[in-house]
């Protein structure tokens, strides 16, 4: 949701205004209004002014005016279809479905350009049961604060002068918002401030970004501002809208004497059901049998890479011809699967399941994914380590690790479960804890493998293969 409401702020006419000359700056002042509904729906009104350089808004004038066979108003009304267009369509993709929506061009002189867009918006307010609270994002960096950066800066001096105006539904009782912030770099300045009034909030920023500002320098200005939230709570619950996600994983090896490891790998795709049916449309548009070599080529090549051989391998794509579940399951026959290290053969994976960075800030979907390993070794051989069980909940978070030795076999079973809706301080303590598994033994036979130190192991990835079809694109916000 940042990026959405980052993009509302910055989209904005598409001028070539922002490549301001040496001689002046890019100087624009930006007002955004909400009015904010009991259903999360909200009016919103968005004012940018252009207020330089002169020479560009003259520039932007004339492109707009300078119309073959059109009148004045006619080539304004032209420009103003245009635009609207583009506001829709790029925020119907980013995730805002808006309806009456206008943009008038409120101002065409030489050392003031003004637009003037407005829309009722739907769910712009996001209720979450997670917290019992309701949330809106508003942007002080105005996008600038999570802009990749060249090197060598931004080419140009740049002043937004920023007004977010929120105004809260009658009644509704304040959480959080943000709060006064101040960061300055040589000549470059971000500041927010803000206040409230009955039920709105007023915030304003200001950035001064000096021509050339180096990554250095917006690292130092945005690097720990975070408060891109408004919270409230009302009597009202919102409805929410999710999609689930629900994988499960499963990896058996069976190793031999002489060091063969016949490893099976299978991976389940259960939900989110409608982008599990695209996935097999794809497939099937692409043709089964290129899309099993794209996977075996793929994991090849990464197997090869560990330093593992492989003597045979296949894989096969399940549940094409039906609704259901989409099973993807390879068979590989590898030498060196496990490693040996200091005398010890040993296998590691991330027993995570799950990356709390790639889900944003908050989760926006329920997460549901489950990973088992069997591990059938040598009758000789001698365990020394497994994976020690877990357990952890936060909040109905829930992480769960088990190992169960039976002989030379070892099962290991992993699960995480994430509610839509938990921060990403939440999944990072429900799993920051949880650090890389290994599976440790030794065989009497002495090896024929290439026995590494531990500071040559380091280089090798741990051989969880997971083919990975498709990494599913969780929602982020």
């Amino acid at each position: 949701m940042r990026k959405i409401v980052s993009i509302l702020i910055i989209l904005l006419l598409g001028l070539s205004l922002v490549h301001a000359e040496a001689v002046d700056h890019y100087k624009e002042e930006f007002t955004l209004k909400i009015e904010v509904f009991q259903n999360g729906d909200a009016q919103i009104t968005v004012i940018t002014s252009i207020l330089g350089p002169k020479e560009k808004i003259q520039e932007e004038i004339a492109s707009i005016l300078n119309q073959t066979n059109m009148s004045e108003e006619e080539a304004i009304a032209k420009f103003e279809k245009e635009q609207l267009d583009n506001y829709i369509a790029s925020l119907a993709n980013a995730g805002i479905k808006t309806q009456n929506q206008t943009f008038k061009l409120a101002s065409i002189k030489e050392d003031n350009l003004t637009i003037v867009f407005t829309a009722y918006a739907e769910k712009f307010a996001q209720y979450y049961s997670y917290d019992d609270y309701w949330e809106i994002i508003v942007d002080p960096t105005r996008g600038y604060g999570t802009m990749p950066i060249p090197d060598t800066g931004l080419p140009q001096k740049i002043e937004l002068h920023n007004m977010f105006i929120i105004e809260l539904p009658e009644g509704a009782e304040l959480v959080d918002y943000p709060r006064a912030y101040t960061r300055e770099f040589n000549q470059s300045k971000f500041y927010v401030r803000s206040k409230v009034e009955g039920n709105t909030i007023i915030i304003t920023s200001d950035l001064y970004l000096e021509e050339n500002l180096s990554p250095e320098g917006f690292n130092a200005l945005f690097s720990e501002y975070n408060a891109f939230y408004i919270h409230y709570k009302t009597s009202y619950k919102g409805e929410e809208s999710y999609q689930p996600v629900k994988t499960e994983q499963y990896l058996k090896a069976e190793i031999s004497e002489d060091g063969t490891t016949n490893l099976l790998v299978r991976e389940i795709y259960f939900e989110p059901k409608e982008q599990i049916e695209l996935m097999k449309l794809q497939i099937n548009l692409l043709g089964v049998e290129n899309v099993t070599n794209m996977i075996l080529q793929n994991y090849l090549q990464g197997l090869v890479a560990q330093g593992i051989q492989v003597e045979n391998a296949n894989a096969t794509i399940l549940g094409l011809e039906k609704e259901g579940p989409l099973t993807i399951e390879a068979n590989y026959i590898l030498k060196n699967f496990t490693k040996l290290v200091n005398g010890t053969y040993q296998y590691s994976f991330d027993p995570t399941l799950l990356n709390p960075s790639q889900l944003g800030y908050r989760a926006q979907n329920a997460i549901n994914q489950s990973l088992k390993i069997e591990f059938i070794l040598p009758p000789t051989a001698t365990i020394i380590e497994v994976p020690q069980n877990i357990s952890n909940e936060i909040k109905g978070n829930k992480y769960t690790l088990t190992t169960l030795v039976e002989g030379n076999k070892i099962t290991i079973s992993a699960s995480v479960s994430v509610r839509y809706g938990a921060p990403f301080e939440d999944i990072q303590a429900l799993l920051g804890n949880v650090t890389r598994a290994y599976i440790r033994y030794t065989i009497p036979e002495k090896s024929e493998g290439l026995d590494l130190t531990t500071k040559q192991i380091a280089g090798i990835g741990g051989a969880i293969i997971l083919i990975g079809l498709v990494l599913f694109i969780l929602k982020r916000r």
